[in-house]
């Protein structure tokens, strides 16, 4: 999608309202539902048995599709490297997203956490800090903002920047401390609301979708930070837009089963991607009985995606840096392909770092 980009000429302009919902709203079928949170709970399994963090997996998509035109004279070798230091920023900005959920659940017991307006615009200023594809600060919009679809629809958010706009993110805030909705059904319908405000003049999609993993973990649905929704909808660019242009109309079940939809298929995704990633760490540990301290290095890749000197330094009984250089020489850690001084497995990487992707 593009913001305020010019209107192709004819072509009608569809106003976009924000999804108002009352405190009790259901979105999706119970069916539906309860497919969702079964999935779910085969997720929350797996990664209990699996994984030592589970948020090791939490790694936004690379965005390889970029805004050309901000990016015109930068050389390509330095626009690579921007991107990949934005994707690692904004994967620290999503873990902390989901630290702060935790501490306000610890800190207030019983009552369902949510980002304040504040916290919401300091929060969508990390994800796009140093994006080569988003000039300015972030936060808050401060213009108007249309959408243009690829088929040249035009989408006008009635929300206007300023007053308007603060104060429905102010309710956006009121509403989801206080819904007694279903807890897949407050995810799916606070996760419309912040995309039809559109808060911001970029990044929305990515901001809605973090809050929208933040939520289920505030419900006990996700045990971290594991969906790969950005990649669905990547895949699902259309069927997701339309969708929220039709919660916008007040047809909210066309949206919550595309939500229902989307957390189904990418956790069961994440499941078999999971038990691929820990079978991967146990066959590497199993080749090397040899050296036991080795082996035991590999067990830390259980709670964190690489490895390094410092990581280790206070979590062994020993100097570190012999054995990853033992590690390094047999060719079962490799310098990490992003990351100065850490340490990976290429394997489990690789595996790691998949998208979601339809099954065939």
């Amino acid at each position: 999608m593009v913001l305020n980009s010019p209107r192709p000429s004819g072509t009608a302009v569809r106003r976009v309202a924000p999804v108002v919902p009352p405190l009790d709203a259901e979105a999706i079928p119970p069916a539906e539902r309860a497919v969702a949170t079964d999935a779910l709970a085969v997720l929350a399994d797996t990664a209990a048995r699996h994984l030592g963090d589970p948020d090791l997996f939490h790694r936004p998509r690379f965005r390889t599709a970029v805004h050309s035109r901000h990016l015109a004279r930068t050389p390509d070798r330095l626009v690579t490297g921007r991107i990949a230091a934005a994707a690692e920023r904004r994967a620290e900005a999503g873990l902390l997203a989901a630290a702060s959920t935790r501490a306000e659940i610890a800190e207030r017991p019983g009552r369902r956490p949510c980002f304040t307006p504040d916290a919401l615009s300091e929060l969508h200023t990390l994800i796009v800090a140093g994006d080569p594809s988003i000039p300015g600060p972030g936060g808050l919009r401060r213009s108007t903002a249309r959408i243009t679809w690829a088929d040249g629809q035009v989408f006008a958010v009635t929300v206007a920047p300023g007053r308007e706009l603060r104060g429905h993110v102010e309710r956006w805030y009121r509403w989801a401390v206080r819904t007694t909705a279903p807890s897949l059904d407050a995810a799916a319908l606070s996760m419309a609301r912040l995309l039809t405000v559109h808060p911001f003049a970029d990044g929305n999609g990515r901001t809605a979708r973090l809050l929208a993993q933040c939520d289920l973990l505030a419900a006990g649905l996700l045990p971290g930070l594991l969906l790969d929704l950005d990649g669905w909808v990547h895949t699902h660019r259309r069927a997701h837009d339309e969708a929220l242009v039709a919660a916008g109309e007040g047809r909210w079940t066309e949206w919550g089963s595309l939500f229902a939809r989307a957390v189904t298929e990418t956790a069961r995704h994440r499941t078999t991607t999971i038990t691929r990633y820990s079978t991967l760490l146990t066959e590497a540990s199993g080749r090397l009985t040899d050296d036991p301290a080795a082996a035991a290095v590999l067990t830390h890749l259980r709670s964190s995606p690489a490895v390094s000197a410092g990581l280790l330094r206070d979590r062994v009984p020993y100097a570190p840096e012999p054995v990853l250089a033992r590690l390094r020489a047999k060719g079962v850690l490799s310098p990490h392909p992003r990351l100065p001084g850490a340490l990976v497995h290429p394997p489990s990487l690789a595996v790691l770092d998949e998208a979601w992707t339809p099954d065939p």
